[in-house]
């Protein structure tokens, strides 16, 4: 959670990391941001071990047990929890969408380096059934490359198997 100060007079961005434990300066001169952390870090640990609504609900009640935001979060309760919910599972979406992403382009990264390795092997002639399937069913892109540079060596399918320690397939 970082906060932004933008500085007219000198056009000068201020990044300030304002997590619990942080900026201890300006946690002491603004307690509404520093109850705010910490309500924030509750949720954080409980949804560490419940689901997310059960763990917004437990960091209100507490933090309104303990003075905590505690005319806010009671006035404002069920918007709290509301938005708590909303924002947290859109940050997780991220989250998922970035992984999915990467797996995406690493299965392309690799997909596409198969598909190299039997280009240069198809031009050494007939590509057996197995081993068509097993170039294709690698997903260790570094091993496909080692398979990219020996295929482009080999004078022969027969030639790139025994190199590339294939032969069982056969």
């Amino acid at each position: 959670m970082d906060f932004a100060h933008n500085c007219e007079d000198t056009e000068q961005l201020t990044m300030l990391n304002i997590n619990l434990g942080k900026n201890r300066e300006l946690m002491e001169k603004c307690r509404t941001l520093r109850e705010y952390c910490i309500f924030v870090e509750r949720i954080r640990g409980y949804a560490k071990e419940l689901e997310i609504a059960e763990a917004v609900e437990r960091a209100v009640t507490e933090c309104i047990r303990e003075d905590i935001l505690a005319d806010f979060l009671s006035a404002q309760r069920a918007e709290v929890i509301a938005m708590s919910i909303f924002e947290y599972n859109k940050e997780e979406m991220k989250k998922i969408r970035a992984d999915e992403f990467r797996i995406g382009k690493d299965a392309g990264k690799t997909e596409g380096k198969a598909e190299y390795v039997l280009d240069l092997l198809e031009d050494l002639g007939e590509i057996p059934v197995g081993l068509r399937e097993r170039i294709l069913s690698e997903t260790d892109l570094s091993l496909l490359n080692q398979w990219h540079k020996l295929a482009a060596k080999a004078g022969t399918i027969q030639e790139f198997i025994g190199n590339a320690g294939l032969t069982d397939i056969l």
